[in-house]
């Protein structure tokens, strides 16, 4: 998920990394991808040239970042990451969840931090028929991989403003960058409903699932993303031998429950933003399952946070859903202190009533696609 932004280095750090993540071997876990910002060095994409989304090997597939009118710049990178972690995630918690176990770990490929999850099970769970206990372990499952994958690829953001390096290369400069979490958060989206309609498989359901959606959100000719990215240089970046993201977007939803895009001003000056609602565990407490979630802190970057949560130095772990509001809170101050221009403006850091996702009509999705 780390993303090369710095000039020196750069054509060493792309063969560095190619070579460790992008291997023709196939894998059951998700892969890392290079992911960029939409500055000189990107490789800016339009719906034409996406390629075939491939979870176990970087063969048929393209990334780079697109330009949409109403969800701004996507990395398409991030979004693919995100995505295979909820499938992988998804079928993780199922055999759990099947097994019966309370207790599991998961955690980023590329991060050292450990998010455990403790389960409890409803009091009358092993009494149901074995369709019914199916069918909510099918529904939980793909909610719980939605939540999980949020907190994790959200985590990493944290990770990165707080001074994590990924083979010694600092990573900084890619954290919050304007793009991160929009892409990110359509990725977690995406990875779910390919999960739930695959078009015969999750790699066939990712490819019609990306196209679809970035058609609704309005994707841009190539020229146009490469245009947009122009127009904000000097504004929210700065580069040549050094690179400097001026445009932090920390929107993680801890205010109204969704994430909204950062546009890029007088291209498609009509569109609105079209925000994504953040995963919720609806299902999880209207099934009666209770679930834990904290993360077990390792390296310098995560220790800056336990710092932050427990400032007289007891032991402890992070918990993402009552802790990550007041470490936030720290990074944005720290980002205006540094005269980053951040968004959102305002936070409330408030949590509302959320209204559940709407299901999907797989026939409706595949009718769109073919008429675009």
């Amino acid at each position: 998920m780390s993303k090369t932004k710095n000039r020196l280095g750069y054509d060493v750090c792309i063969i560095l990394l190619a070579v460790i993540f992008s291997g023709c071997t196939v894998t059951d876990h998700p892969r890392a991808r290079i992911g960029s910002y939409a500055g000189s060095f990107a490789t800016f994409i339009d719906d034409n040239s996406l390629g075939h989304h491939n979870f176990g090997s970087f063969l048929g597939e393209r990334n780079g970042v697109a330009y949409t009118a109403r969800g701004g710049h996507i990395d398409i990178a991030h979004l693919r990451i995100a995505a295979d972690n909820v499938y992988y995630l998804y079928n993780k918690v199922y055999h759990h969840l099947q097994s019966g176990d309370t207790d599991f770990t998961y955690k980023l490929n590329t991060d050292p931090s450990v998010f455990a999850v403790h389960i409890s099970y409803p009091p009358d769970f092993k009494t149901l028929s074995e369709s019914e206990r199916r069918r909510i372990i099918d529904e939980v499952s793909l909610e719980l991989a939605q939540y999980f994958t949020w907190q994790m690829v959200s985590w990493h953001e944290v990770l990165t403003w707080f001074g994590m390096t990924f083979y010694g290369l600092p990573q900084f400069n890619s954290a919050f960058s304007w793009e991160d979490n929009y892409s990110n958060l359509l990725g977690v989206v995406l990875g779910a409903r390919a999960v739930r309609y695959q078009f015969g498989n999750y790699n066939d359901g990712m490819t019609v699932g990306l196209i679809v959606e970035l058609r609704k959100l309005g994707i841009q000719p190539a020229s146009i993303a490469k245009e947009s990215s122009e127009k904000m240089r000097g504004k929210w970046f700065t580069d040549g031998m050094g690179v400097k993201v001026l445009m932090r977007n920390m929107d993680l939803g801890l205010d109204d429950g969704y994430v909204s895009p950062v546009l890029v001003p007088d291209i498609c000056p009509e569109a609105l933003p079209l925000p994504y609602q953040v995963p919720r565990l609806k299902s999880v407490a209207q099934y009666g399952f209770d679930v834990d979630l904290d993360i077990k802190c390792h390296g310098a970057a995560a220790h800056h946070c336990l710092d932050i949560i427990y400032p007289d130095g007891q032991d402890g772990r992070i918990h993402p859903s009552i802790h990550l509001q007041t470490i936030m809170q720290v990074a944005r101050h720290q980002a205006l202190e540094k005269g980053f221009d951040v968004v959102p403006k305002t936070q409330k850091f408030e949590f509302e009533p959320l209204l559940s996702d709407s299901r999907l009509n797989k026939d409706s999705l595949l009718a769109d696609s073919v008429a675009r």
